[in-house]
């Protein structure tokens, strides 16, 4: 049945994701192989394929899930419950952010939270922001990649009422109280 399900994925995603495909493929042909192994087993190296080919595409189908109705649903709902934290900036007053990666291709860099106040990123440093970055196999941090560049654009254009004001202050670096001018 998974087989079948990935299968009909790789086909509707054909035109769409290169990228994904290319994975999936790649794990299709490990299912393969497990099909045709009867007593023998794997090495490491190859569990570690298979495992590092479907930690992929789970990611990869994840940030196409979370730019659906039903994912920016189940999104919405985290992001009200703070659940990827807040900004660190003392003038966004804790605004709630999102997560967002700084490209959409794997393994390029980790998740990061954007903020839509101040409109920067920002990477997750407390033990509540930390939950995003769930440790996963081989002990590495999530994929930026499997939230994507679009996701937190998406998720406030669909939801504007959320978007904030930016802030009305900014800082001012002082020194004796007299502002610093810059040469």
């Amino acid at each position: 049945m998974l087989r079948f399900l990935l299968f009909f994925f790789f086909h509707m995603c054909k035109c769409e994701c290169f990228l994904l495909q290319r994975h999936l493929c790649f794990f299709l042909f490990f299912c393969n192989m497990c099909d045709k192994k009867t007593g023998d087993t794997f090495t490491e190296e190859q569990n570690e394929l298979v495992e590092s080919a479907a930690e992929m595409l789970y990611g990869l189908i994840h940030v196409r899930y979370i730019l659906t109705g039903k994912g920016m649903a189940a999104m919405l709902e985290k992001y009200k419950n703070y659940d990827f934290g807040r900004c660190p900036r003392v003038y966004c007053c804790g605004q709630p952010c999102l997560p967002v990666g700084q490209s959409d291709i794997p393994r390029s860099s980790t998740v990061k939270i954007y903020c839509p106040k101040c409109e920067d990123i920002y990477y997750p440093r407390s033990k509540y922001q930390g939950s995003i970055l769930l440790r996963i196999s081989n002990f590495q941090y999530v994929d930026g990649a499997y939230f994507g560049t679009t996701f937190p654009h998406l998720f406030l254009m669909t939801y504007g009422h959320l978007k904030p004001q930016k802030p009305s202050q900014n800082y001012v670096p002082r020194i004796f109280g007299f502002k610093i001018h810059k040469p």
